[in-house]
């Protein structure tokens, strides 16, 4: 018997197993068919009867529906795959991220096409242009944003206004903190780590934003990483105002200046050797007393930072189950989605930003926001 959906997308089958986190053969155990069929089915050299669709389905945990969909399906991009290669995750590892992003880029794609975010102001710039230095481009991009001298109080809220899309993502390791997306039908996409420290996780995000924003005519994956790197630092501690914050330092200076700054004692301590703000001898003694106290694995838990919710995907979903009037099983139709899941990945976490009150006082912040940067 044929399937009732037409003609099988093999590439929705291989998307759906990796994001699964299964290889061919544990699928052919499971579906209790040889290698030789899985192969054949992702390499596009056959279709699928119902009976065997239904059950790959069941399998795979998605919908029959999920394998036909037509979306052409964009790789992350080679600074993506550089900043994650460097760490020590596993091949299976990674194609499980990278499968269960595109999906998730795939969604939102599905969504925008119902609601009006906006033009992102996240542009590309040729750093060549600045003779390399990375730490220019950030001080154009603060002023181009009309962000205020000192530190940024909420490097999400700011990513957001601009445009960008902030979507806490479970990665399955501790080892991605952040990984940054970009389609020609979205906006750019930034998957955090919801299990990151505050801290930590506004460097993370402000490199990615680099990789967002930064260009250049040749290619040095080396390069790349190092110019994100001093992106982020001069973003969220510009020297002409934290040169002299970082000229007398202790440990106790590094506590007070990591609420006032936002981020790590460690990226603190960094930047002022980066600057040479501070000897390399005295560089060197508080980095021994940073590895002493065990502040360079886990810095004070009472210096904790709080953490910055992304709000946007909870707008849009938000705009379909309230004012669009979706049920969840239709918003899960909509997605090619199981409801279970859907559920999981959208309508739990972002109840919150669907409550009337919540909603009101974002649009108000974000109404101020652009009054303010019109100014």
């Amino acid at each position: 018997m044929k399937n009732s959906y037409g003609l099988i997308n093999p590439e929705m089958v291989t998307l759906a197993r990796e994001s699964r986190g299964m290889t061919q053969p544990e699928l052919a155990r499971k579906l209790q068919v040889n290698q030789g069929w899985i192969s054949r089915i992702e390499g596009g050299l056959r279709n699928i009867q119902q009976e065997h669709l239904d059950q790959l389905a069941t399998a795979l945990d998605y919908p029959p529906e999920f394998f036909f969909q037509r979306e052409k399906i964009y790789g992350l991009g080679v600074t993506s795959y550089f900043h994650r290669k460097k760490q020590s995750l596993s091949g299976r590892t990674l194609r499980q991220i990278h499968a269960s992003i595109y999906l998730r880029t795939m969604h939102i794609i599905t969504l925008l096409r119902g609601v009006d975010i906006g033009e992102s102001q996240i542009k590309s710039i040729n750093i060549d242009d600045f003779g390399g230095n990375a730490a220019e481009v950030a001080r154009l991009l603060r002023a181009s944003w009309k962000l205020p001298d000192g530190p940024i109080h909420n490097v999400v809220s700011v990513i957001e206004d601009m445009g960008g899309i902030v979507i806490p993502f479970d990665f399955g390791t501790n080892e991605i903190d952040a990984i940054y997306h970009n389609t020609p039908n979205s906006p750019p996409l930034f998957f955090v780590n919801a299990f990151t420290p505050t801290d930590r996780l506004r460097f993370t995000l402000s490199h990615e934003l680099g990789h967002a924003i930064i260009h250049s005519d040749t290619f040095d994956p080396l390069a790349i990483e190092q110019q994100a790197h001093n992106f982020a630092a001069e973003l969220l501690m510009p020297q002409l105002d934290i040169f002299m914050d970082l000229t007398e330092l202790s440990l106790e200076r590094l506590m007070t200046l990591k609420q006032y700054w936002k981020v790590s004692m460690s990226a603190l301590l960094k930047r002022a050797g980066d600057l040479e703000a501070i000897t390399p001898m005295r560089s060197r003694q508080l980095w021994k007393q940073m590895s002493k106290a065990g502040f360079r694995r886990h810095e004070p838990p009472e210096l904790n930072l709080p953490s910055e919710r992304p709000t946007i995907l909870g707008q849009i979903v938000g705009a379909y189950l309230d004012e669009m009037g979706y049920t969840p099983l239709e918003f899960a139709r909509l997605l090619k989605l199981g409801l279970p899941e859907v559920k999981q990945l959208y309508i739990e976490p972002y109840a919150p930003f669907r409550d009337k009150e919540t909603k009101r006082a974002i649009r108000e912040v974000r109404r101020i926001l652009r009054d303010n940067s019109k100014n």
